[in-house]
């Protein structure tokens, strides 16, 4: 009994565990070098309105904003406003609202039940959890000349609207270094 519950405990903590997370993806341009990369520069000023009051916040977009830089900086880049650069950063941010559910799961067993049965067949019904808020966050890299997309890096996590300025600022650096940490070849220093 003792270690079924053991178990119990175990697969619930790896359940939650794997919603709590941040997930990250990349795509880039293979035939692009970036040990070469050096100094970078904004693509905008200010990042365009979206309408939805919960991204056009510019406390939101200088915590974004601030964190790419602080990040790029610690990775041996450089930022400048005017002068030779290798590259442009720009991002966009959307929130979505997403239905938390449980995946429908088939599992077999063994063992002796009345009757003198041996095995059975169990299939899990998905539970249908409840409605949160998702924050993606994408990262480009575009040329200098062109405006050609070099590198586009993503991000995803789960917010609260119910969040201090501490809390979201520390969320945004999370997600900030983990969508820059992708970054094919990195001048960490």
């Amino acid at each position: 009994m003792r270690t079924v519950k053991l178990m119990l405990l175990l697969t619930m903590i790896l359940i939650l565990g794997g919603c709590a997370g941040i997930k990250v993806n990349q795509d880039y341009d293979p035939g692009t070098d970036f040990s070469k990369f050096r100094a970078f520069t904004w693509k905008s000023e200010t990042q365009p309105k979206t309408g939805d009051v919960r991204i056009d916040n510019p406390l939101l977009d200088t915590r974004i904003r601030k964190a790419i830089d602080t990040t790029l900086v610690n990775m041996g880049y450089r930022r400048v406003v005017q002068g030779p650069y290798d590259f442009k950063v720009g991002y966009s941010y959307a929130v979505r609202t997403t239905l938390d559910s449980s995946p429908v799961s088939v599992g077999t067993g063994f063992g002796i039940g009345g009757g003198n049965t041996f095995g059975g067949v169990g299939i899990g019904i998905p539970v249908v959890g409840q409605n949160y808020d998702e924050g993606l966050l994408v990262i480009d890299f575009t040329d200098f000349q062109h405006g050609n997309l070099l590198w586009r890096g993503t991000g995803t996590h789960r917010i609260s609207m119910r969040s201090t300025p501490e809390e979201i600022t520390m969320a945004v650096n999370t997600l900030v270094e983990k969508v820059l940490a992708q970054i094919p070849i990195s001048r960490k220093m």
